[in-house]
């Protein structure tokens, strides 16, 4: 729980940085805008990874090395790993993180409109 603490932590103090780089200045309007792309990125990395680590491209994968791999290297190319076997982490923390901040943009949201 503490790490993650710490990981939310972080990624609010990216987001304000974000702020002040791009907007240049700190309103409710640019958290919420940053806090979006933040979020919605580390979201999205956690989607792609866990769609990988399933095994999606796994078939196509293999499928291209048997097509484009040279016939003297055939065999090594037939050891290689999947793209599933080299990705094997957890994903729920991305899905935790990106949450926490996509929940703070609503929050965010909710008081720019009715506050």
């Amino acid at each position: 729980m503490k790490k993650k603490a710490i990981f939310f932590i972080i990624a609010q103090l990216v987001i304000v940085a974000l702020m002040l780089l791009i907007y240049k200045n700190m309103s409710l309007t640019s958290y919420i805008n940053m806090s979006f792309f933040v979020g919605g990125l580390i979201v999205f990395s956690g989607l792609m990874i866990y769609i990988v680590s399933n095994g999606f491209f796994d078939l196509f994968t293999v499928s291209m090395r048997k097509v484009f791999t040279p016939k003297r290297y055939q065999e090594d190319a037939g050891e290689m790993r999947a793209p599933s076997q080299l990705l094997d982490f957890p994903v729920v923390p991305f899905f935790q993180l990106g949450g926490a901040i996509l929940l703070g943009m609503f929050i965010g949201l909710f008081i720019y409109y009715f506050g």
